[in-house]
């Protein structure tokens, strides 16, 4: 069994409107022993069936965090992931007394585009009574998760912050026959009065800092797995399902930030869980040109199998290159960051004069990286790594990334290229 929610946060950049990222959550996946071995090795079957279904439209699994059945995992789009920074993860464990996390949260926080998201799922408390209980959890997740950032170092101070998953909230004072007659009419506004997620919200117990648009959907849970029928005789229904937002509009000076709900629905047909699905999509404003430190290949020409493969790239002067920054050769679509076939440490010693850059950097060359465009061209600074001849043993369509080792970043992507049989 498995109980999931999903959000899908789409990005305004500049004129266009470009669906980004995608964020999947997922609560009472099977923590067994041998399944966390597997995901050792592999990627929960779960998170391949959608990068399977996401690869068509040319997403990368960016990050995934785990706190047993909870996961929350991050697509990109792939032309984006130079865009995002500063990816962190933290989790909370509330089950026991917090000595055990089949109850918590876990955050995926980053920023995108020049502003900040945290991205939280949680599966809280469960049953009628332990109103409490998911209070404590929520003020607990909120209090325990900090992050290394100056500007966000908690969940509630990032520009956007989303929050979904099983909450578990209940309605009060209804019997299950006066649900079940109120659900048969689709007349929720009675059972929402009663629901004790939006009562804590008023009463600032919890969730007093998130908005939440009202549902116009039946409660989601508990239904008979297999069915489209409410487990009337075990469980009363509810909206344990939720998805929550907040955002902080005056974040910058001279700048407003902007956030659009453009749906929030469940989907009935799913039957394989106890729980139906909930999904929302979002637009969220960002900044145009955000200033970040970009990595630009130079085009790969003439690399060829049993040889050493030579790449240049180029930095704008200031940029911050790390001793342990790496550049990793990937398989033409590949479906995350992870899946680098080898890599070299990345070089942070510029090697040429600007006339040596001018005969393998021309001017016609313009791939300069968002933010670098207006760099005058004395301040290109030049680098070089070689992949040995043992690594390049299969012919094929390949891409190279740099990746910085503070958080992971994507700081530059060559162009897809090819290396033939020597």
């Amino acid at each position: 069994m498995c109980e999931w929610a999903t959000v899908l946060v789409r990005f305004l950049c500049v004129l266009q409107s470009l669906t980004m990222l995608r964020k999947f959550s997922l609560q009472e996946v099977s923590a067994k022993p041998q399944d966390r071995l597997l995901d050792i090795l592999f990627d929960d079957p779960w998170i391949n069936a959608a990068k399977q279904v996401l690869s068509r439209w040319d997403y990368v699994k960016l990050k995934q965090v785990r706190l047993q059945g909870i996961i929350s995992v991050i697509f990109c789009k792939r032309t984006h992931l130079i865009h995002i920074r500063g990816i962190q993860t933290r989790y909370t464990r509330t089950g026991l007394g917090g000595i055990w996390g089949n109850k918590g949260g876990v955050s995926v926080r980053f920023n995108a585009y020049g502003c900040s998201l945290c991205i939280v799922n949680s599966h809280l408390a469960a049953h009628d009574e332990d109103l409490d209980q998911r209070i404590y959890e929520y003020n607990n997740i909120v209090d325990t998760q900090n992050f290394v950032d100056s500007q966000s170092k908690n969940i509630l101070t990032h520009d956007y912050v989303f929050w979904m998953g099983d909450l578990n909230f209940r309605i009060n004072d209804f019997s299950n026959e006066e649900v079940k007659l109120l659900i048969e009419k689709e007349n929720y506004t009675p059972l929402l009065a009663k629901d004790q997620l939006l009562q804590v919200m008023k009463t600032g117990e919890a969730f007093s800092e998130f908005t939440e648009k009202s549902p116009t959907f039946a409660p989601t849970y508990r239904f008979v797995i297999d069915s489209e029928n409410y487990d009337y005789l075990n469980r009363k229904p509810a909206w344990t399902d939720r998805i929550l937002y907040r955002f902080t509009q005056n974040a910058y000076e001279q700048v407003l930030l902007n956030l659009k709900q453009h749906h929030y629905k469940t989907h009935p047909l799913y039957l394989q869980s106890d729980h139906k699905p909930v999904s929302s999509m979002f637009s969220v404003k960002v900044f145009a040109e955000p200033q970040e430190d970009l990595v630009t290949f130079l085009p790969l020409r003439n690399w060829k199998t049993n040889s050493d493969g030579t790449a240049y790239y180029r930095t704008a002067a200031g940029t911050q290159l790390k001793s342990w920054d790496w550049i990793g050769l990937y398989r033409e679509k590949f479906g995350s960051i992870d899946e680098y076939l080898c890599y070299v440490w990345a070089s942070t010693r510029p090697q040429e004069t600007q006339q040596s850059i001018d005969n393998v950097f021309p001017a016609s060359v313009s791939r300069v990286g968002q933010g670098q465009g207006n760099k005058a061209r004395s301040d290109w600074l030049r680098y070089q790594v070689t992949f040995a001849d043992q690594t390049l043993l299969v012919p094929g369509v390949y891409q190279l990334i740099y990746i910085s080792s503070s958080f992971d970043d994507v700081l530059g992507m060559s162009d897809l290229f090819e290396i033939q049989r020597g």
